[in-house]
């Protein structure tokens, strides 16, 4: 018998079965090394998840609230556009039911009554919305808040219009100015416009709850109303 070849087969066998441990070993470790990085791979993802969720809500909610910037300045554009273009008899449609608009010093409550009354009457009578362009220092002082659930919201426009009044008196040049569409006493005033809006739905439209008239300048002296309704005819409900 070759003892040198026996010797080697015998190495033989001992480094197959060296290496087959080593294998098995290594099996074993890498196996381990994979199991233990699962559960970071997962709480990983679900924590990416989670970042993404929030980070959609947040587009939601910006693009929510755009629209709704939107929808109101297009509200008020709409409202502007009706006074200049002397459209009184369809501002009220802007107004819910109960809703109010405060002017010289005078509430006016009501979409069918005050509001009416306002603007068919009084502003008719006087000529008052025409549009004058603001300046840029005014639309500066433009801002709209939206509530957390779209529903409501208070808005800020400033505003530069003709306004004016029926001259009282019943002399004759003032009668016959009248009769061409005159006899009426014109101002120009500025300020800005705080409006109170809601809707019902995230669908549905703005509508003014109230609107406020803060005139800041008048080109002449403007008497405040005295008299509340029907006293006046064309004055409001209450006196501010």
């Amino acid at each position: 018998m070759d003892i040198s070849n026996n010797q080697s087969g015998l190495n033989s066998k001992k480094d197959t079965g060296r290496r087959s441990f080593i294998r098995k070993m290594g099996t074993v470790m890498t196996t381990g090394v994979v199991v233990s990085t699962l559960p970071v791979v997962a709480k990983s993802d679900e924590q990416s998840d989670k970042d993404t969720g929030i980070r959609v809500e947040e587009l939601s909610g910006r693009i929510a609230i755009l629209e709704a910037e939107k929808s109101i300045d297009g509200l008020y554009h709409t409202y502007e556009s009706l006074l200049n273009d002397g459209k009184y008899d369809k501002i009220s449609e802007l107004f819910v039911s109960d809703g109010e608009c405060i002017y010289n010093g005078g509430v006016f409550r009501g979409r069918e009554t005050g509001v009416k009354r306002l603007y068919n009457k009084r502003f008719r009578s006087g000529l008052t919305g025409k549009k004058i362009d603001v300046t840029s220092e005014s639309r500066d002082k433009q801002s709209i808040d939206i509530s957390k659930d779209y529903l409501s919201a208070l808005a800020i426009f400033p505003y530069s219009m003709q306004a004016g009044s029926p001259m009282v008196s019943d002399s004759v040049l003032v009668r016959m100015a009248r009769l061409h569409g005159g006899g009426i006493n014109k101002w120009l005033e500025k300020g800005v416009c705080e409006l109170s809006l809601t809707r019902k739905s995230k669908e549905d439209v703005w509508m003014i709850k109230r609107l406020n008239y803060h005139t800041e300048s008048v080109s002449v002296p403007v008497t405040p109303f005295k008299k509340v309704f029907p006293a006046d005819p064309a004055g409001p409900d209450a006196l501010v």
